[in-house]
């Protein structure tokens, strides 16, 4: 007699039918569209910054993070109630510890939930193995990685590329994490560099740009580059004494009612 018991196999668990109850990804993050609130950072999902050397993008990672623990921006909106970490894999120490005052300054505080490391002394492995490692046993609601590239040893490999991007799906998938990463652009052209660029683009739920603006180079710009939802509505942020701030052309002579600005403020 046939044994009547369905073996279930690794692909019956991927399955997907009509009739199955599937819960859409939770938002985490968002940021102002032409329409509504748009959706830029889910459960489960990866994004991707890109940007230029020198563009402003890690100013912007700190100026999310301190919005999505309690800085008030109208351009933000945040359902982020777990924790955060930043994994910088380009800054010396000193440098990260200065976006940790600038994320301080901001918060008029530093939440428990936030977690900063500095991945600059470590092999490309180590590195990997690190964010593999915190990402399991912290599982963080919100992961930022600043220097994916540094996470392969040659960005034009495409058999890295997709190892890594793989693992990036995978840890998103598994804790229920949303993980952004920031890449370099080319400098001939606006695509995100090497292979790497090609197949985390490829795979993200959300890719915005952060440049300088062409002839005013104060202000740089964050703008939509691929979106699965509505596209965040363009705009600009500049620096003022360290601090990250979004220019709002609804306030007449914003940045006069500020300090002269600093990028490299000392604390």
């Amino acid at each position: 007699m046939l044994d009547q018991t369905k073996h279930i196999t690794p692909l019956d668990q991927r399955r997907i039918t009509p009739s199955d109850n599937i819960v859409k990804d939770q938002g985490l993050f968002y940021m102002r569209s032409d329409y509504e609130m748009a959706e830029v950072f889910t459960q489960g999902n990866i994004s991707t910054l890109i940007g230029r050397a020198k563009g402003r993008k890690s100013f912007f990672i700190k100026l999310i993070i301190a919005a999505m623990k309690g800085l008030h921006d109208d351009q933000f909106r945040s359902s982020v109630s777990g924790r955060i970490a930043l994994f910088d894999t380009e800054q010396a120490q000193y440098h990260v510890w200065k976006g940790t005052k600038q994320i301080e300054q901001m918060l008029h505080n530093w939440p428990i939930d936030i977690d900063v490391f500095a991945l600059r002394p470590d092999s490309t492995g180590e590195r990997v193995n690190l964010i593999e490692s915190y990402i399991y046993q912290n599982e963080p609601q919100i992961v930022f990685i600043d220097g994916v590239r540094d996470l392969i040893t040659d960005i034009n490999d495409a058999t890295q590329a997709t190892e890594i991007v793989g693992k990036l799906m995978k840890w998103s998938h598994e804790i229920k994490c949303h993980i952004c990463c920031v890449l370099h652009q080319n400098k001939v052209d606006d695509n995100a560099r090497g292979h790497i660029g090609t197949e985390i683009i490829n795979k993200s739920e959300t890719v915005l740009s952060i440049n300088k603006v062409i002839g005013d180079s104060i202000y740089s710009e964050v703008k939509s580059v691929y979106t699965r939802g509505y596209e965040i509505k363009e705009f600009q942020l500049y620096i003022n004494n360290g601090i990250p701030m979004v220019k709002h052309d609804t306030v007449v002579n914003y940045e006069k009612q500020y300090e002269p600005i600093k990028e490299d403020a000392p604390f």
